[in-house]
């Protein structure tokens, strides 16, 4: 019997919330083996110590970051926060380990978008070019082939699965609304153990009211991908629940004389995790999350097309939509351990 070579994963971040769904997955993943882990604030200490126990992972030493070169490994994930990831990424690439970044380094072709949405200089401006957006759903051959992958937002996830479909319909020049939810986890642990969990028991509240930094990623992909330079309205809220998101999304359509649940079914076609309800169904929060589902529910009323997304945000959203890159990456079905 020929012996399966396992290939050699490593986290950093492995101890946030997306870290722990990374880890989830790739516990019962027989394709790879977690040998690396890294935590900024627990660094030093054992994972077990800080995460849930897992059956097939060790017990890992959380790893000081700068440690890395001395393990052999094959892809690594970057779960943190922006501004982090572009500091190693090079070296990384130089040893050929793939990267799968969840932070938001390696999402923008431009660096002069990610610089105004970010307020910082890029590090590797030079990578971002050959960095693929990592959005299975469109870009699945183009991952199946990379080294470098960004993992898109939550929010833009579920908003450009609802708009895909219908952008080569959107009026030119009109404006596209955002309506977007999500469970308080999309904020972070540290925010989430800090204040926040209890400031937003029976609470329900906008955010980032004049600016969010998901608006330009959204913004900058329909430009590049379907040529649409519309006004985008993005208005985000917190909802009083751990998990979960949900985007409505308001577009002036022109030229489209179809059925919209028609459309969206053919489009997704064969898309394993975007699910088009059926036809006066909207989508629920309870359905999708845990799972790395997207649900989707069009609407038309006159020439306005309604369009209701909702996702897991650590799921669907970060860790799961990172293991569906993962999984194109080496080679192995792109659904394994996510259904």
């Amino acid at each position: 019997m020929k012996k399966i070579v396992k290939k050699n994963i490593g986290i950093i971040g492995a101890t946030g919330y997306v870290g722990e769904e990374l880890l989830s997955f790739l516990d019962i993943h027989e394709g790879v083996q977690v040998t690396y882990v890294s935590s900024f604030n627990s660094e030093g200490k054992l994972l077990f110590d800080v995460v849930k126990k897992y059956s097939n992972i060790s017990n890992l030493k959380l790893e000081n970051i700068n440690n890395i070169t001395n393990f052999d490994l094959d892809v690594v994930f970057f779960a943190t926060k922006h501004d982090f990831s572009m500091s190693y990424v090079s070296d990384l690439l130089k040893r050929d380990i793939k990267v799968i970044d969840l932070s938001a380094d390696f999402r923008f072709s431009d660096k002069s978008i990610w610089e105004k949405a970010y307020g910082t200089a890029h590090k590797s401006p030079d990578l971002l070019k050959s960095s693929i957006y990592g959005l299975p759903e469109l870009n699945s051959s183009k991952i199946s082939k990379a080294s470098l992958v960004g993992v898109p937002g939550c929010y833009p996830t579920a908003s450009l699965l609802g708009l895909m479909p219908i952008a080569r319909y959107i009026k030119p020049n009109s404006k596209i609304v955002l309506d977007v939810k999500s469970g308080v986890s999309g904020a972070g642990r540290n925010s989430v153990e800090g204040s926040l969990k209890k400031d937003m028991e029976n609470n329900f509240k906008a955010y980032s009211p004049e600016f969010h930094r998901h608006q330009p990623e959204i913004k900058s992909f329909l430009e590049e991908n379907f040529n649409l330079n519309s006004n985008l309205i993005f208005v985000p809220h917190l909802l009083p629940i751990f998990r979960g998101e949900y985007i409505t999304a308001y577009v002036d359509i022109e030229g489209f004389k179809g059925d919209l649940s028609d459309l969206y079914t053919n489009y997704y076609e064969g898309k394993t995790f975007v699910r088009v309800l059926k036809k006066g169904t909207v989508p629920e929060l309870k359905k999708v999350q845990n799972t790395n589902f997207c649900d989707i529910s069009p609407f038309f009323n006159e020439n306005t097309a309604v369009i209701h997304v909702a996702i897991d945000n650590l799921i669907k959203g970060a860790a799961g939509q990172a293991i569906q890159c993962l999984n194109l990456m080496i080679g192995e079905k792109e659904e394994y351990t996510l259904k």
